[in-house]
């Protein structure tokens, strides 16, 4: 077997890591590498050194059997340390830490630091579902294109229905953005639409993330794709990042990518 890609599940063996691993087992990852690390402890001084771990109750994938080898190993590393230094995997994967603007601007949350600044294709996993249809937010940006290729990586990307979703905003033509995010996508999945959503009024300022949150519930979408622009601490505070709150605030599991 050949491995192509990585994917690197951080395992904090709390109730939501249990959540993000039975999304990683509601997929079909052919031809990947799952490695299932551990954050322990730091002592007086941490090493970052990834070591070879044999856990007690060590996690099993049962989507793909003998065809997707799982590794586990541990790192003596704050958490947040840990996963932002694996910048050569393909996919993070972690559990939700809790919704909502509150829990989103406290500092110091592995989730939210990751979700920042995420230092590769970063999935917060609501659900223990499969992937079925994907909401793509859409904004021209290359954080955007980022995310899209990280969606395309995916070994199931055939089996995923699409919605491009983008906001009719000032400064782009939301038209010519949705299509060229679609366009690229035909080939690759299962089915793929393009909407412009519009307010359905002209108010001085609207909420483009509640929109895109509607566009989320009515597609029932089991994936919200987006780039980030990659903030992180007080920076993303301030700025008030589109991504990061709608990533906070998404009904369903998240796919976050900057242009890499």
């Amino acid at each position: 077997m050949i491995v192509t890609r990585r994917l690197v599940f951080g395992d904090d063996q709390s109730q939501s890591a249990d959540v993000a691993w039975l999304w990683i087992n509601s997929h079909d990852w052919s031809g990947w590498q799952v490695e299932v690390i551990t954050a322990t402890a730091p002592g007086t001084a941490p090493d970052d050194e990834i070591r070879p771990w044999d856990p007690r109750h060590p996690r099993e994938l049962r989507a793909a059997g003998d065809e997707v080898l799982v590794i586990h190993e541990e790192i003596a590393a704050e958490p947040q340390r840990a996963l932002a230094a694996l910048s050569d995997r393909d996919l993070l994967v972690i559990g939700p830490k809790g919704r909502g603007f509150r829990k989103t601007v406290h500092l110091g949350s592995t989730s939210e630091t990751l979700m920042n600044d995420p230092p590769i294709p970063l999935v917060i996993a609501r659900h223990g579902v499969p992937t079925t249809r994907a909401l793509i937010c859409a904004d021209g940006s290359t954080d955007c294109l980022g995310a899209i290729d990280a969606l395309c990586a995916m070994p199931w990307i055939d089996q995923v229905h699409v919605m491009v979703a983008t906001v009719a905003e000032r400064g782009i033509d939301a038209d010519e953005v949705a299509d060229a995010a679609a366009s690229g996508l035909r080939a690759m999945t299962a089915s793929v639409r393009a909407e412009v959503l519009v307010p359905d009024h002209l108010p001085v300022a609207f909420s483009t993330r509640a929109m895109l949150l509607d566009a989320a519930e009515r597609w029932e979408a089991d994936l919200v794709v987006l780039g980030t622009r990659g903030l992180s601490g007080f920076a993303a505070v301030r700025a008030g990042s589109i991504a990061t709150s709608l990533a906070a605030n998404a009904p369903c599991s998240v796919l976050m990518a900057r242009a890499r």
